[in-house]
C-alpha cells in the first residue's frame, strides 16, 4: 500500500509542474505589456534586420543596449517577418517555463531523488508577481535568468558527472552575452568550485553530528575543467573582442551611462547606495521573503558535504553575497517587480524549498508524509495569494506614482503606450535628415522611425563620457546639458515637452528657456489615445524647420 502512495505521489510531481506552467502562462497575461527601454533593443533588431547594422542611427555605431543576444535573435526573427512586439513576449515566456523545468531538475538533483518536492519551487515563482511580470515585458530578463538556471543546473549535476560543466560553460558564456551580470555569474560559480573544500571542512565542524556522506564514484576532474574553460572562452572571447572593436569601447556605453564617471557631489553617491538598499528592502517585503528568510537559511545551512545539494547550497549562497552588494551599489532599479535581481527569485525559490523539505524530514515519522504535503501547500497556498493582491494593485490605473524612484507596471504600462501613440502619429511626418532629442529611446522613436539620441546618453557617447554623475536614480544619473545637446543640431526637442488634455499650449515650457532663445519654438500635436495626462503633446522643434504634420494644432 505505503509504494502504492508514494509512486503516485511521485508521478504527482509531473502534474504540480504543469499546474506551474499553467499557472505563469495565465499569471503572465495579467501583465502582457511590451515596457519602453524593449522598444530601444528594438531599434537594434530593425536595423540589424534593414541594413545589416547593430546601430540606433545607421552610420554611427554606439552600443545602446546591454543585451546582445537577445537583441540579435529578434532581429534574426525580424528578418523572417516576425515583429519583436510579438517574438519578444512569446520567447520570454518560453524561457520562463523552461527556467520552471530546470529549477524543478535542480532540486530533485539536489535531493538525489524524484519527489514532490522537486515542484515546489515552480509553483512559487509561477505565483511571484515579479517573475510573472518580467515573463512579459518585451526585454531579456528570462532568457538571462534561463540561461543562469541551465548553468546552475550542470554545475550541480557536475558533482556526479564532471561533463555536465561543459553545459554550464556554454550557458554561462551566453548568459554574459545576455546581459553583463553574466560575467558575475560566471566568476561566482568559478570561485564556489574552487572553495568547495574549505567550505566541506567548516560544514563538517559546524555540523559535527552530521554521518558521514556516501563516497561519490566521481567529481570534479581536471580535464573537465580545461574543457569548460576552453568553451566558455571560445564562444565569450572573440564576442567581446569583435564589439569592442565594433563599438570602440571594452564596455557597453549602458554602462558608462549608468556606473561610471564621477559624481557632481559626493552626496549623490550615497543617496543611490540607499536608492538601492531600499530596491532590496522592497524586494524582501513584496516577496514575502522577509519572513521566509529563516526557511532559505535552512535550506543553504542543512546540508552533507560532498553531495549535489551541498554544491547548490555553497553556488546560491555565493550568489547571493555577490548579487545583493552588486545590485545596492548601481542602485537597484527604476522599473517595479524586481527584473533586474531575478536570477535571485530562483535562488530563494530553491532555497525556501530545501528548507521546507529539511524541516519535514525532521518531523516523526508518523507524521512526516502529512506534514510534506501540509508544509508546502500552507506556503505556495500563502504565498499566492499575497501575490495575486501585488498583481491586482501593481497594475491599477490609479497607481502611477513611482515609490523612491521605482515605476509600477501600472506607469510603465501607460508611458509605453503614450509614447507609442506619439510615435506612431508623427511617423510619416520626419524627413531623413531630421535629429531629435527624446526622453524616452523607446517606442516613440522605433515607432517614429526617428533619429537621435536620449537625453539620458543611452545612445549618445558624448553624454556616456563627458557629462557627470548628477541623479542618484538608477539607470538615469546622467543629463545630456543644453549645451551639449544643442551641438548635435537637433531639429525636435522632445525631451522639454508638456502633455495636456486642453488644445491650448503652455505659454511657455519650464525646460524651454535656453532652446526658444536659439531658434526653436513650441509645438502641439493632438495625438489621439493617449491615455496619462491627456490628448495634447507640446514639444520644441527648430523654427527652421517649418514642422508640419496632421494633427498640429496652430
Amino acid at each position: 500500500m505505503v509504494p502504492a502512495v508514494l509512486t503516485r505521489l511521485v508521478s504527482g510531481r509531473w502534474l504540480l509542474l504543469g499546474v506551474a506552467a499553467i499557472v505563469l502562462v495565465v499569471h503572465s497575461l495579467a501583465y502582457n505589456f511590451v515596457t519602453d527601454d524593449a522598444y530601444i533593443s528594438f531599434v537594434f533588431s530593425r536595423n540589424l534586420a534593414e541594413h545589416g547594422e547593430l546601430s540606433f542611427n545607421l552610420g554611427s555605431p554606439v552600443e545602446g543596449y546591454t543585451n546582445f543576444l537577445w537583441t540579435v535573435v529578434l532581429g534574426l526573427l525580424m528578418v523572417v517577418g516576425i515583429s519583436p512586439e510579438w517574438s519578444s513576449r512569446v520567447l520570454g515566456t518560453i524561457c520562463a517555463l523552461v527556467t520552471l523545468y530546470l529549477v524543478f531538475r535542480v532540486v530533485e538533483r539536489a535531493l538525489g531523488r524524484p519527489t514532490p518536492w522537486a515542484a515546489v519551487p515552480a509553483l512559487l515563482l509561477a505565483s511571484s508577481s515579479g517573475f510573472a511580470c518580467w515573463t512579459s515585458g518585451g526585454l531579456e530578463t528570462q532568457l538571462f535568468t534561463m540561461l543562469f538556471a541551465i548553468a546552475l543546473d550542470g554545475f550541480v549535476e557536475a558533482q556526479d558527472r564532471p561533463r555536465a560543466l561543459r553545459r554550464t560553460a556554454v550557458a554561462l558564456a551566453l548568459s554574459a552575452m545576455t546581459r553583463p551580470e553574466g560575467v558575475m555569474i560566471s566568476a561566482v560559480l568559478v570561485i564556489a568550485y574552487l572553495l568547495m573544500p574549505a567550505f566541506r571542512v567548516v560544514l563538517r565542524r559546524f555540523n559535527q553530528s552530521s554521518p558521514p556522506p556516501e563516497p561519490k564514484a566521481s567529481g570534479f576532474r581536471y580535464g573537465d575543467q580545461v574543457i569548460a574553460a576552453a568553451l566558455f572562452l571560445g564562444i565569450w572571447a572573440p564576442w567581446f573582442a569583435w564589439r569592442w572593436w565594433y563599438y570602440g569601447w571594452p564596455f557597453p556605453n549602458t554602462y558608462y551611462v549608468k556606473a561610471a564617471g564621477p559624481w557632481s557631489s559626493p552626496q549623490l553617491a550615497h543617496e543611490m547606495h540607499k536608492a538601492g538598499l531600499y530596491y532590496m528592502w522592497v524586494w524582501l517585503q513584496q516577496t514575502k521573503l522577509l519572513y521566509a528568510l529563516p526557511l532559505a537559511i535552512v535550506g543553504l545551512v542543512g546540508v552533507r558535504p560532498k553531495t549535489p545539494r551541498f554544491t547548490l547550497a555553497v553556488a546560491c549562497a555565493l550568489l547571493v553575497a555577490v548579487y545583493v552588494p552588486y545590485a545596492i551599489s548601481v542602485g537597484g532599479d527604476f522599473m517595479g517587480l524586481h527584473r533586474f535581481i531575478m536570477p535571485l527569485f530562483v535562488v530563494a525559490a530553491i532555497a525556501v524549498t530545501l528548507g521546507l523539505e529539511w524541516i519535514a524530514a525532521r518531523i516523526p515519522e508518523r507524521y512526516r508524509r502529512a506534514a510534506s504535503v501540509a508544509l508546502p501547500v500552507l506556503v505556495v497556498t500563502t504565498f499566492a495569494g499575497t501575490q495575486l493582491a501585488l498583481t491586482r494593485e501593481s497594475l491599477q490605473p490609479r497607481n502611477l506614482a513611482n515609490d523612491h524612484g521605482i515605476d509600477t507596471p501600472a506607469f510603465l504600462i501607460v508611458y509605453t503606450e503614450d509614447r507609442a501613440a506619439i510615435g506612431r502619429a508623427m511617423a510619416g511626418c520626419f524627413r531623413d535628415d531630421d535629429f531629435s532629442i527624446v526622453g524616452g529611446a523607446g517606442a516613440q522613436p522605433y515607432y517614429g522611425r526617428m533619429r537621435g539620441i536620449d537625453v539620458f546618453g543611452l545612445v549618445s557617447e558624448r553624454i556616456a563620457h563627458e557629462e557627470p554623475r548628477i541623479r542618484p536614480r538608477a539607470g538615469h544619473t546622467k543629463f545630456g546639458s543644453d549645451s551639449l545637446l544643442a551641438q548635435y543640431d537637433p531639429a525636435f526637442v522632445f525631451s522639454c515637452y508638456q502633455i495636456h488634455r486642453a488644445a491650448d499650449p503652455p505659454p511657455q515650457l519650464p525646460c524651454a528657456g535656453y532652446w526658444l532663445a536659439h531658434g526653436y519654438e513650441q509645438v502641439t500635436m493632438h495625438v489621439p489615445g493617449m491615455k496619462q495626462d491627456g490628448e495634447y503633446y507640446t514639444f520644441l522643434a527648430k523654427k527652421t524647420r517649418g514642422f508640419q504634420c496632421p494633427g498640429r494644432v496652430h
